[in-house]
């Protein structure tokens, strides 16, 4: 290399601009359904590329996105050396199957020409500078890496609820939660820390990336405030210019790019902690960073020294000084409160702090130290903080957090020296309780104080607190860059801008960066300021107005003194006028306005809008986009909305919206869960909620506004999406917290404090299942909604497209196989049967239970329900290669479709409401407890009586709506366009699959030995209303939990061949659970064979399903394993013997599956039993159908396939005579029945037991 330092500096910026590009290809796959050609539905592309994830080959696995040369290349580039994750291991993989000329260019990158090493021994801070910013826009959390695991982790969560197993690379199949997205989401985080661990002081990251979002990791570069400049009148500087040196920074920026700012507290706050606590004599003191409280300001130590660049053997350290300064001082927090008052123990003024009625309390850590140090006694107070040891400091004080501002500045040098942002200080009224005599009655915001502090107040301490020269501090700083706010690349394409206030700020960027490059599109401001005294950049605006280069309108709110823009003479003329907002400006332009928002494809000009400021801002400026549509383009409300909608989905109107935070009041309504599950946003004007960390959120508003769109968001509606917030980083991200403090609508009921567990676990579980109905509900409306209002897919050139039969053909099958019914009626229901029927039966013995799973199993089996199901196996007909007949039926299918769509999701509201009604049962029980606490033994018998009827009533409801789907039907010829040829096309299809021919077949032998069999079999085995005992009850559920866990036993077997190789540690042990077998060492498989073996995949189940379903049987089985003596008590049929051989057999360790299900009901339902006439159906022909019946054949709990004959079939200790024991069956009792039928599954496990014990051959390995 020739080290030329300036010259790898010019390569350096040039290639962080290519990496800074590669986040805007997320552009092209988008889950906003307003962003045109670019939209991609989530369900549809899951099914879409779901099987991608099968190898190539036996050698070669699943082409993923690794396979991309950019990422070996960058990985090449910045010398990683880590690749034990998933992710690693398969980067390797592929790269030694990548062409011989891509391989040859990395190794000469890596061997070659080693450019981070150079840099590193360079000492260069430019290059090092630059060098970081790479590393954080490939790999940092708001870079490529993780601006593409959000992007995914709202895709996958849809996805996986709609039938999709894992990504294409394999990542997420290996969950065990049921939520596949959490653990891709995890894995790409894996893989982003191998990437940046290296250029980490420790060498290793302690947290996860998203955990460092919205914390001061974000802040990576030091720089100090050179100057704060006015821009207005104002005296007061309440809007100024703040000015950062970035000199041997490195940092590189483009206009709507923003900057992190980590601020530091004034010293009139330091002051008065200082003077509360006597710290003046210890400011130069180091702080104990060993203490557990301190573990944030440790790792924030060596995050500055990092940012410093100090020598790896200096270890950081924090005086009292850089806490106080560095730390959250202010507002107070009710854990800050609590946290003074439990060391002070006796202030009166922390207790009246403690019962406020508003959060956060306005005031600082120094005001209630103030505050409360006359209230507590001396010795007290000595004992609270003591001087000797500091170790309490950094367990009050935690770190502060960042400040994100719009950068207001167009750089036009290589590497910028300057930049500049346009801060408005923040002015609040301090609490009452901290005011003191003489003192201040409003404070600024923390971080706009900081930054644009009122020049007419003097804010010099009183003591020497400043380490030295003030001027000199440094600051953290990072850069963010926003993918939707971004100038049109186009230098012919029109600009408008509106904005308010501070909202000025990236605008000054742009008409800089527009002007100085000479584009020759229209630049159109529109700005909303309070009076002329507060008119920002006036001088600026108006020598470019002069110049022709700008167009400005200004509306002015509290001021008569206007100013109108003349483009004749190109200037701002004075014009004396009402105060008004920026609406009316935007009206007065309403021409160039409707033009700028309208389409080229309609006519319009196609301009670019953006808008910066805040939400009311927003709200103003669409409010007169519409009035402006009204007017002059004789518009309708629709076609207003859509001329906006289409001005998003083209990307042409764009947001960077903020807000204040709120201050949230203790006197808001509590809102139950079963208020929150109803608001999940699916109909026509409802209302849209979300819960987040105890607060309730009404969204509805603020979903136009979101960047992902409404799919994202309803994706956690009428939920507590709290969890998502988290691993999504918006419960750190001060910027989102504050936006959506807006639609704060109350506090989230918390959960009833119950004495006994029973009732708390009872609770828990009738959460859990609302919360599934829930997502079931919401997911399912993605699907319904895009099928009904789509016309595009159902018509392609004005005839029918089959593509949407298709898909309303494999929405059903999933609905009703894999994602819907098997996890809302399977093993989740049965668990709650169980420990319903356990709480009644232990309060009454001899109680009889309504039979809820029979019920459902009866209706499955209904003639409605084979008919439903023969009806959707007829819309798989319609998409095959060689039908012709859907247009005959065109009508009728798009009739069928919108009534069995409402069918379904009504269904859904139907259960959801009963479980809301069963959730506000807890509640008022609660209430109940809590003023007569010995009762809360009987209440458990009255919850779990009522809480089985609404479950009878679900069980009721899916009768129902069986009953009801089968009744509908595809052919109505009466109502098609053509009713001879749809009634002929019906007539040939009856012939063909030869059902026409009802005469010509053969009937069934006469046999008088065997009963004749009721034509109506409806009510085949058990009146749906019959009461069964709790050992029938008890012995469903064993069965359901047998079947369940026995098919493990292949999932362990994969595990143990490949499905999840140990590709971070030595050599698997694999120790056997039931038998003393010594461990044996397993050789970890390749990555090859651990992708061939995801792509098998263990069932036709995907994983969400598979993983619900498995979880409730576990739990299942601990609720039995935990009450054995009870239930032994309980039973009447059951000895003591048999239940625990039955539990050793069924219980977690048990491996085999269950082989029989008895006559009457057993957990095994027919929900997805494929009826013996469309197996036959499906068989005929050579058309070749996507089988509707694909997983039909399994049952709910996940088990074997449902054989009427193994549920008959006798054991080998009852075939010694066959109509002698089909009498004596006859004449048994119903608890004879049971016990035998219980008996009866002994013996067959235990022979299974003996068979599964046999000496298994081992297949011979592969040669490769």
């Amino acid at each position: 290399m020739e080290k030329d330092n300036d010259g790898l500096l010019v390569e350096l910026v040039k290639l962080k601009e290519i990496i800074d590009q590669l986040s805007y290809v997320f552009h092209k796959i988008s889950v906003n359904p307003h962003s045109g050609e670019n939209f991609a539905p989530p369900a549809s592309w899951g099914q879409g590329y779901a099987k991608f994830s099968a190898p190539l080959s036996k050698r070669l696995p699943a082409l993923s996105g690794l396979f991309l040369p950019i990422f070996q290349c960058m990985d090449a580039f910045l010398m990683r050396t880590n690749f034990k994750s998933f992710l690693g291991i398969e980067s390797i993989h592929l790269r030694a199957w990548m062409p011989l000329n891509i391989r040859a260019f990395l190794a000469a990158i890596e061997n070659h020409y080693p450019v981070v090493p150079y840099i590193q021994q360079s000492g260069d801070p430019r290059l090092l500078g630059v060098l970081d910013a790479i590393v954080e826009s490939y790999a940092g959390e708001k870079g490529f890496m993780g601006t593409h695991r959000y992007k995914v982790y709202g895709f996958l969560e849809i996805v996986a609820k709609t039938g999709r197993v894992e990504t294409n690379g394999g990542a997420g199949s290996s969950d065990t939660l049921g939520r596949p997205w959490q653990m891709v989401h995890k894995t790409l985080a894996d893989s982003m820390k191998e990437r940046l661990e290296p250029y980490r002081r420790t060498g290793s990251l302690d947290v996860q990336p998203h955990e460092m979002r919205g914390t001061y990791d974000e802040c990576r570069f030091l720089a100090k405030i050179i100057k704060r400049s006015a821009i207005d009148d104002d005296v007061h500087r309440s809007t100024g210019q703040v000015t950062f040196d970035l000199k041997n920074v490195g940092l590189t920026f483009i206009p709507g790019d923003r900057l992190a700012v980590m601020p530091l507290n004034s010293w009139l706050d330091v002051e008065k902690v200082v003077g509360a606590l006597g710290l003046i004599d210890f400011l130069d003191v180091n702080v104990p960073l060993d203490g557990a409280g301190a573990t944030k300001w440790k790792r924030y130590a060596r995050h500055e020294a990092d940012a410093k660049k100090l020598d790896l053997k200096y270890e950081p350290s924090l005086t009292v000084r850089d806490i106080l300064r560095k730390g959250k001082l202010a507002p107070l927090t009710k854990d800050m409160v609590m946290a003074v008052h439990s060391m002070v123990r006796v202030s009166s003024v922390t207790l009246q702090i403690m019962g406020s009625e508003s959060w956060p309390v306005i005031g600082s850590l120094g005001d209630l130290l103030v505050a409360a140090l006359n209230d507590v006694p001396t010795n007290i107070w000595d004992q609270a903080f003591p001087l000797d040891n500091l170790s309490w400091l950094p367990a009050l004080v935690s770190p502060e957090v960042p400040r994100t501002y719009s950068i207001s500045c167009f750089p036009f040098e290589l590497l910028p020296e300057t930049v500049d942002l346009t801060v408005t200080r923040a002015e609040r009224s301090v609490s009452p309780l901290l005011l003191l005599d003489g003192q201040q009655k409003t404070r600024p915001g923390i971080c706009s104080g900081f930054l644009n502090p009122d020049p007419t107040i003097d804010h010099t301490p009183r003591h020497q607190l400043t380490a030295g020269n003030d001027q000199s501090e440094t600051v953290l700083i990072g850069l963010s860059r926003p993918l939707n706010f971004q100038l049109p690349v186009s230098p012919a394409a029109p600009v408008a801008m509106f904005a308010a206030g501070s909202g000025i700020a990236p605008f000054r960027g742009f008409w800089q960066a527009r002007i100085n490059s000479g584009v020759i599109g229209r630049n159109i401001l529109f700005l909303g300021v309070q009076s002329r005294k507060k008119f920002l950049h006036k001088h600026e605006l108006r020598q470019y107005v002069q110049t022709g280069k700008l167009e400005l309108h200004v509306a002015f709110s509290r001021d008569s003194a206007g100013l109108v823009y003349d483009p004749v003479s190109r200037d701002l003329v004075e014009k004396t006028m009402e105060p008004r907002y920026i609406d009316a400006t935007i009206m007065d332009q309403g021409p160039t306005v409707c033009d700028l928002i309208i389409s080229t494809k309609l006519g319009g000009l196609g301009g670019y809008l953006y808008i910066c400021g805040s939400v009311s801002l927003y709200e103003t400026v669409m409010r007169g986009f519409r009035n402006a549509l009204y007017k002059y383009r004789a518009v309708t409300k629709e076609g207003a909305d859509e001329l906006m909608a289409q001005a998003f989905a083209e990307r042409r109107c764009m947001l960077d919206v903020f807000m204040t935070p709120r201050i949230m009041s203790e006197k808001e309504p509590h809102i139950p869960l079963s208020e929150l599950a109803k608001h999940t946003g699916h109909r026509e004007g409802s209302r849209m909620w979300i819960g987040v960390h105890g607060s309730v959120y009404d969204v509805t508003d603020f979903l136009p506004i979101h960047p992902g769109g409404t799919l994202i968001v309803a994706g956690s509606a009428g939920i507590d999406a709290s969890v998502t917030f988290d691993e999504v980083a918006h419960t750190s991200n001060p910027e989102v917290m504050s936006l959506l403090g807006k639609y704060f609508i109350g506090y989230l009921t918390p959960k009833p404090t119950f004495q006994t567990t029973e009732l708390s676990d009872l609770y828990d579980n009738w959460v859990d299942y609302l919360r599934t109905t829930v997502e079931s509900l919401t997911t399912l409306s993605f699907e319904v909604d895009t099928l009904k209002k789509d016309s595009k897919l159902w018509f392609s050139d004005g005839l029918l497209s089959t593509h949407a039969i298709r898909k309303l053909y494999q929405l059903q099958s999933r609905f009703l196989t894999r994602t819907g019914f098997p996890i809302l009626f399977g093993t989740k229901l049965q668990e709650l049967f169980l420990s319903l029927s356990f709480f009644i039966a232990d309060s009454d013995r001899d109680s009889l239970l309504p039979d809820v799973v029979g019920i459902i199993t009866q209706a499955a089996s209904s003639p409605a329900a084979v008919a439903a199901r023969k009806e959707i196996a007829e819309l798989g007909e319609f998409v095959t290669n060689s039908a012709t007949s859907a247009p005959a039926f065109q009508r009728g299918i798009i009739d069928y479709t919108r009534s069995i769509c409402e069918l379904d999701v009504r269904f859904l509201e139907q259960i959801r409401q009963e479980l809301c009604e069963g959730y506000d049962v807890f509640m008022r029980v609660a209430d109940v407890i809590h003023n007569y606490p010995t009762k809360e033994k009987q209440a458990l018998h009255k919850v779990a009586s009522t809480l089985m009827g609404y479950l009878e009533r679900i069980g009721e409801r899916v009768d129902s709506f069986y009953t009801d789907m089968g009744s509908l039907s595809l052919y109505h010829p009466e109502s098609e366009a053509n009713p001879a040829r749809a009634r002929w096309k019906f007539l040939q299809r009856r012939i063909k699959d030869g059902s026409f021919f009802v005469l010509a077949r053969d009937m069934a032998p006469f046999n008088l030995d065997k009963p004749a069999q009721p034509i109506s079999s409806f009510e085949s085995k058990r009146n749906k209303r019959q009461s069964v005992s709790f050992d029938h009850i008890l012995s469903q559920a064993v069965s359901s939990v047998s079947k369940v866990n026995g098919s493990k036993k292949p999932r362990r077997v994969e595990k143990r061949s490949g499905r999840e190789p140990s590709t971070t540690r030595s050599p698997t042990i694999i120790q056997e659970e039931e038998n003393d077998i010594p461990p044996v060492p397993v050789r970890p498989l390749r990555l090859a064979d651990a992708h061939t073996a995801r792509a098998r995949g263990p069932s036709g189940s995907t994983s969400y399903e598979e993983q619900n379903v498995r979880k409730a049987a576990n739990r299942m089985s601990q609720f039995m394993t935990g009450r054995m003596k009870d239930i032994r008590r309980l039973s009447k049929n059951f000895n003591a013997l048999s239940l625990e051989h039955a539990m050793s057999l069924y219980g977690p360790a048990g491996q085999r599956e269950e082989e029989t299900s008895s006559d009457s009901g057993s957990s095994v339902s027919p929900l997805t039993e494929s009826p013996r006439h469309l197996q036959e159906h499906q068989r005929t022909g050579n058309r070749q159908v996507v089988s509707p019946r694909t997983g039909m054949n399994r049952t709910i709990g996940g088990g074997s396939t449902y054989s009427r004959s193994l549920a008959r079939q006798p054991s080998s200790a009852e075939s010694d005579s066959g109509k002698t024991e089909r009498s004596a069956r006859t004449l048994m009792s119903r608890s004879e029945m049971q016990s035998a039928t219980f008996s009866r599954k002994l013996s067959v496990y235990q022979s299974s037991r003996e068979k599964s014990n046999a000496v298994i051959e081992t297949p011979k390995p592969s040669h490769w």
